[in-house]
Order: C-alpha cells, then structure tokens, then sequence
C-alpha cells in the first residue's frame, strides 16, 4: 500500500486506464458513431477526388482542342546526348 500513499497520480491513472476500458466496452454506440464519421469522410474525399479528375479531363479536352502537331510535340527542343553514356576517366600515373 505505500505505493499508492506515495503517488496518487499513478493511482488515478491506473483507475482512468479501468474505467475508461470498461466504459469503452460498454458502450458499442460510440463505435457505431465513429464508423459512420470515418464513412462520410470517405465518401467526401472520394467525391472530391473525381471532382478534380473531372476538372483536369475538362481543361486537357479544352486545351487539346489545338491539336499539337509532330513539331510541337512534347520533346521539342531536346537534343540527344553528344557525349558517351560510358566515358572513361583519364588515369594519370
């Protein structure tokens, strides 16, 4: 007993820890509660996901209304790479 007469912090938390598990048990409603908020969470995030797609679809099919040609295609301006992929170090001894 001199554990719980030295600390009574600990004493209240061991409690808390007891009754919380037993009101947690009890209770299956907040479960029941907590699965519809985490249902609607998903479906709102879902409908602002296809939100977005619709949105990007619409401005890809406005913009691709231009019709890019071969010249003006995505790589225009690169050049290939001149130099050898593997070009050896100069050693000097």
């Amino acid at each position: 007993m001199a554990v719980w007469g030295r600390s009574p912090l600990l004493m209240t938390v061991l409690l808390w820890l007891c009754f919380g598990r037993a009101a947690a048990l009890t209770e299956p409603e907040i479960c029941y509660v907590l699965d519809g908020i985490l249902f609607l969470y998903g479906i709102i995030l879902t409908a602002l996901y296809c939100r977005i797609k619709l949105i990007n679809a619409k401005e890809a099919a406005a913009a691709g209304n231009g019709k890019q040609t071969t010249e003006e295609g995505i790589y225009t301006g690169l050049t290939p790479h001149a130099q050898d992929t593997y070009e050896s170090i100069g050693m000097k001894k």
